[in-house]
């Protein structure tokens, strides 16, 4: 029997208007394995990954995490992070502030925190950046830095919403090569959103293609 980090039962999502942007889906997804949610835009990929975030909740349906049921439980207390297209960096502070900022309510000590700030930017590839102010940084560093701050939570699973669409095609394709060897490396689930077909078939372990709100 698989061994399932994600279960999706039956999940439908429906806004104002009666518009179905998910629509009865139901699959699993493998603890540790790189999937893929390929599709256009608009049909239902990102409101699906938004509510296994927490940023949505599910009209009828659940979703279990680690076993489980979600509904009930906050974005910020489930075992997920995310990575957002626009990346969300925080300009006005340096790389290493930028890393550290989920840890700021962590009880480790200031030590502790520098250390896991260092070992999430080495992970990435930006070792000796900490400095740096982040409005400096080029596209690609962005991206890692993003990386970096959604990792050193140690979630269970990472959820990527179409992180590379705003790299040139060198980048993008550089980045697909280190998001899959960082996958292996750090062993835990990769949900990844994405309406490229290529990059979908490169990195994935597994696609589910989306149309019209179903797999």
């Amino acid at each position: 029997m698989a061994d399932h980090i994600i279960r999706i039962e039956n999940v439908t999502k429906q806004f104002a208007g009666g518009n179905k942007a998910v629509d009865n889906v139901a699959f699993g997804i493998e603890r540790g394995e790189f999937f893929s949610l390929l599709g256009p835009s608009g049909c239902g990929k990102t409101t699906l990954l938004r509510m296994i975030a927490g940023f949505e909740f599910p009209t009828d349906g659940e979703i279990y995490i680690d076993d489980q049921p979600s509904s009930l439980i906050p974005a910020y207390k489930r075992p997920t992070n995310m990575v957002f297209q626009s990346y969300a960096i925080f300009p006005h502070l340096s790389v290493e502030e930028n890393v550290g900022f989920g840890l700021r309510r962590d009880p480790r000590s200031k030590e502790e925190k520098a250390r896991a700030v260092g070992e999430a930017l080495e992970m990435v590839g930006l070792k000796g950046y900490g400095k740096r102010a982040a409005h400096a940084l080029s596209g690609g560093q962005r991206q890692r830095v993003a990386l970096a701050r959604a990792l050193i939570l140690k979630p269970k699973v990472l959820l990527l919403d179409e992180p590379l669409s705003a790299l040139d095609k060198k980048m993008r394709e550089q980045m697909q090569v280190e998001l899959i060897k960082l996958q292996r490396q750090v062993g835990i689930t990769f949900i990844l959103v994405t309406h490229d077909q290529e990059e979908a078939l490169v990195m994935s372990d597994r696609i589910a293609v989306m149309f019209e709100g179903e797999i």
